[in-house]
Parts: structure tokens; sequence; C-alpha cells
């Protein structure tokens, strides 16, 4: 049996992808989803196989940002690949050039508002009974992320959300942080609230007649009142004009203990407690601590106002 008549019988009893060259046929379009572009991603790899699954894990450029694309040439992604042996019997074939499109997330500008919204629905229930609007919208036009499975946190200007000018959008892909991107506009939060029904001077001691429940915005105010009943009793700690929203700095609570007054001055010392009789000789709210003159002893001493008529000291 002559060496030519054996290479030929050879070829017929081993398998055809023993002598297969590998081929590399460069497709016109491609597109990508990660952060770089492979050789299998832009080109059909044939025969299938081991060696081919090696070649095509070969990386040949990096990808272009989400959502925009790159053109590669063929010759300069064989000449990145000419020191690898993977490819020292490579068959080439295929475009001259490579249009490569990276995938992405696209969150346009009304996809964005509806986030806000979204949130502000969530956290209504934190709110005062209120009707709740988010105008104004300044945001891109559009935000393009990577591709993957895409999640977000709100976080608004001013804790609390009342009074709001902007909403922060943290997005994450796959639980990993992309990007940023700020919401501005104007919150309309408009509720029930408590305003003065006549002109209100400090001291004055608020009444049914004192107020009045209108529906305003309250995306400006600072703790409005959304009930009477947490206002009935109060003082007014400074003046107040007529059809104003009564915040939580505008009242001061009510003096209980008057100045001349008599009052049970509760001494304590650990478990020991006793009591006397002392005059007051400051006017006192709940919890303030005011001078009080012991009649027993004739002295000055300083005392907590813990209700109508009741002081007390720690010795």
């Amino acid at each position: 049996m002559n060496q030519r008549f054996f290479l030929l019988l050879l070829a017929l009893l081993l398998p055809v992808e023993a002598y297969a060259q590998l081929s590399v046929n460069f497709q016109a379009n491609a597109s990508v989803a990660g952060p770089r572009i492979v050789l299998g991603d832009i080109a059909v790899i044939k025969p299938a196989g081991e060696e081919a699954q090696a070649v095509a894990q070969l990386p040949v450029a990096s990808s272009p940002a989400p959502g925009k694309s790159k053109e590669l040439y063929t010759v300069s992604v064989i000449n990145s690949l000419r020191n690898r042996p993977e490819v020292a019997d490579v068959d080439w074939q295929g475009s001259q050039s490579i249009v490569v499109q990276r995938k992405g997330n696209r969150v346009k500008q009304e996809q964005l508002q509806a986030i806000v919204d979204q949130f502000l629905k969530e956290n209504s229930a934190s709110l005062p009974q209120t009707e709740i609007r988010f105008t104004s919208l300044r945001a891109p036009e559009e935000v393009t992320l990577p591709a993957g499975k895409l999640t977000w946190k709100v976080t608004p200007s001013r804790p609390g959300i009342l009074g709001s000018s902007s909403f922060s959008i943290a997005f994450a892909v796959d639980d990993k942080p992309a990007t940023t991107c700020v919401v501005r506009g104007r919150l309309e939060v408009v509720a029930e609230v408590a305003t003065a029904a006549v002109t209100l001077h400090k001291g004055d001691v608020i009444s049914e007649n004192s107020i009045v429940m209108q529906k305003l915005d309250i995306g400006g105010l600072q703790k409005p009142f959304t009930a009477k009943e947490q206002l009935l009793g109060m003082q007014v700690a400074r003046t107040v004009n007529a059809g104003t929203p009564l915040e939580e700095a505008h009242i001061a609570m009510p003096t209980i203990v008057k100045s001349g007054e008599m009052v049970k001055i509760v001494a304590r010392k650990g478990a020991m407690q006793l009591s006397t009789s002392g005059l007051a000789k400051t006017d006192g709210r709940l919890g303030e601590m005011i001078q009080v003159k012991n009649i027993s002893s004739n002295k000055l001493i300083h005392c907590r106002v813990d209700g109508p008529g009741m002081v007390s000291v720690e010795f």
C-alpha cells in the first residue's frame, strides 16, 4: 500500500470534522448586551465544537455605550488577533465592516413621570388626606441604561415629601448601581387645613370661632394642622393674619400655671416624695421650668410644670 493510497483511505475513514478548517464569517450587523465584544458576537464560526467555542470567546473590542452603535473593520479585528494561536489556520470570510449595536434599557420622560407618580401614590398613606399632583416637569428626554433587570429608588428633595421640588431616581441594573437622574417640578399637595378665621394675636387662646378649614396647596407649608381638634385650647405664639394657614411655628402650648397662682410642689429624691405649697412667680406651660416660691422655706426654686396647679422638682 503506497503512501498516497493510505492517506486517501485515512481521509475516508476519519470524521470530516477532523480535517475541516475553522471558518470565521463576519456579519454586517451584530448586537451585544455587555461591555465588551467577543468574536462570537460579530461572526458565525464553523464547524461547531470546542475549538469554535474557544475562538468565539476571544475579545475584539469594547462595546459602545448602551443604546449606541459603533463600526468595526474586519481587517482591524483580524490584526488584533494575529498573535493568538487559536486562529492561526482560520479562514476569514464575510463582511469587511460590522456595525455593532449595544442593547439597552430606554426610559423615556413620560416613564420618569410615572415613576415619581407611583412613588407618591405608594407614600400617600403617610401624608394628610391630600390630592397630590407633580406638575411642570423638567426631566431628561430619555435615560439609556445597560440591558438587564431594571430597578430604582426614589428620594424626594425634602424629608417627608411635602415641599419637595425635585425627586432623584437612582437606577440599578441587575442589582448594580447604574445611574441617577433628577426630575424637577412643582409638587401640589392639596389638603383641608386649619386657617385663621380672624387675625390672631400673640397669647390668644384658639377657639372654634378662631379657625376655619380650607382646601389649600400645602406643598410649601411646615407642619400644618389638618383638624380643628389639634388646635382648640392652644395659644398663638405670634400674630397670624386672617386667612393664613396655621403651622406648628404659629402655635404654643397654653399657659396652665399663672404668675401669682398657688401651686402644689412635689419634691422627689429617689423613691422618696414630699409635697408642699408654693407660689408661682412666672407663667408656665406644660413641661416648662418656672420659678416657684416655697411657702414653708420662703426660698425660690426652679420647678417643672406638670399640669394645672402642679409643679415638681428633683433633689
